[in-house]
């Protein structure tokens, strides 16, 4: 009867090797989500390079697959191109650069791009139109078209100097290739309000 008593009172506790640790480790999770923390910034920021992935990617099919089978003058436009460019220019030198540079190597790598010397060519045609447009002009519609369109013209004579270098073509088809740019340019005029919307995506502002 003591005994119990004593079990039973206030003061009785287990002795120290018997007692569970009051300090548990943080729960590791079991999926791949829960090791992973996005601020809801974070997401947006995201959501908007992802969209501009996919718009990239569906611009390389469309053209690969309709486009390139519709000739206009002879030539047919440059979707991927004008695309990849519009976004570096819209994004600006810090971040755009590096898009520029990972979108054309994954289009070198797509098999749509002429060459090798492309992923340089469109990296150091994007860095230079947006530093361009940064330094001489006030973001607008009218600036980032202009600037987007001279190097997507450059792009496509460039090109051709690399196609004519190389022997893949002659002097006689170098309209084609100026043509292609013009068209190329004008398709950016259609991508632009979509592609505006985007880089709007998590309330991104523009730094000049």
């Amino acid at each position: 009867m003591a005994r119990e008593r004593r079990k039973n009172s206030p003061s009785f506790s287990l002795p120290k090797f018997l007692r569970k640790p009051e300090f548990r480790k943080d729960s590791l999770g079991t999926g791949f989500l829960k090791k992973l923390y996005f601020t809801r910034q974070q997401r947006l920021t995201l959501l908007r390079w992802g969209s501009y992935a996919l718009l990239c990617v569906a611009a390389l099919v469309l053209q690969d697959t309709i486009m390139s089978r519709i000739p206009i003058f002879g030539a047919s436009t440059d979707l991927p191109v004008a695309a990849m460019l519009l976004i570096t220019v819209l994004e600006g030198t810090e971040t755009g650069s590096v898009f520029i540079l990972i979108a054309s190597t994954i289009y070198y790598f797509s098999g749509s791009a002429p060459g090798p010397y492309a992923v340089a060519l469109l990296t150091v045609l994007g860095i230079c139109a947006s530093l361009f447009r940064q330094v001489y002009w006030h973001r607008s519609r009218g600036s980032i078209l202009l600037c987007a369109g001279l190097a997507v013209m450059v792009y496509e004579i460039a090109v051709f100097g690399f196609s004519i270098f190389s022997g893949l073509t002659h002097w006689g088809r170098f309209p084609r290739f100026v043509v292609t740019g013009a068209l190329s340019w004008a398709v950016m005029l259609l991508l632009y309000p979509l592609t505006l919307k985007l880089g709007q995506i998590g309330g991104h502002t523009w730094k000049e």
